[in-house]
C-alpha cells in the first residue's frame, strides 16, 4: 500500500511574514495554513481603542514609578511556543515589557493577551486560548465580549497554574489587569457603545 503524500506543503512563519497580501484583510498562520480574519466591527474597534488608551495610560504611570518599560501593542503578532515554525497569531492587544528589537516583527514575551470576541469570529478567537496559555511569559488572557458588557479573565495563580475556569465579569464588575496595572469598572470600556 503506497504511503499518503502531503499535496499542500505547510507554510512556515518565515514564508508567511515574507508574503505580500494584496487586500486589506488580516491573516494568521494556523498549523501551517493561512487563515483570513474577519474585518473588525465598529464595536470591536471601539473596545480595542478604549482598552488600548486605558492600558497605555496605566503603563505610562507604572513605568514612570518603577523605571520599567512596558508597552501595549494593538494587533500584536504572537508566535506561540507550540509549533512556532507553523503558527503566527495576531492578538487584538498585548502587553509586553521586552526590549524593542526592530528585527523581530512580533512580541516574544507577552504578559497579557486580549481577544475581543465578535459574533462571526468567536470560535476562532477562543481557539487561541491554549496557544496563548502555553507561552511561559503570559500571565493573563482577557476575552472581551463586543455584544454585551462581559469579560472573561484567565490569570495564572500563585503556583503558576491556570485555573480551570476564568473569572467572569459583567456590568457591575471591576476589570483588574495585574500585568498592566489597570483597575477600572468594566462598564467604562463600553460607555461609547451605549450598552
Amino acid at each position: 500500500m503506497p504511503l499518503a503524500r502531503r499535496f499542500t506543503p505547510l507554510t512556515t512563519v518565515e514564508e508567511f511574514l515574507a508574503m505580500e497580501f494584496r487586500d486589506d484583510a488580516r491573516y494568521e498562520l494556523v498549523d501551517g495554513g493561512i487563515v483570513a480574519q474577519g474585518h473588525p466591527s465598529r464595536a470591536h474597534s471601539t473596545l480595542q481603542g478604549a482598552l488600548t488608551r486605558r492600558i497605555g495610560n496605566s503603563l505610562e504611570d507604572r513605568n514612570r514609578r518603577t523605571g520599567q518599560y512596558c508597552v501595549v501593542l494593538p494587533e500584536a503578532g504572537v508566535r506561540p511556543h507550540f509549533d512556532p515554525t507553523h503558527n503566527y497569531r495576531v492578538a487584538d492587544l498585548a502587553v509586553t515589557c521586552e526590549p524593542f528589537d526592530p528585527e523581530i516583527p512580533y512580541t516574544t514575551a507577552p504578559a497579557l493577551l486580549v481577544e475581543i470576541l465578535s459574533p462571526t469570529e468567536e470560535k476562532a478567537q477562543r481557539a487561541k486560548l491554549h496557544a496563548y496559555a502555553a507561552m511561559p511569559s503570559v500571565r493573563e488572557i482577557l476575552f472581551l465580549d463586543s455584544r454585551t458588557i462581559r469579560a472573561e479573565l484567565h490569570r495564572r495563580d500563585s503556583d503558576n497554574l491556570w485555573p480551570a475556569a476564568p473569572e467572569v465579569l459583567e456590568e457591575e464588575g471591576r476589570l483588574v489587569l495585574e500585568t498592566a496595572g489597570l483597575d477600572m469598572p468594566l462598564a467604562e470600556l463600553y460607555r461609547d457603545l451605549g450598552f
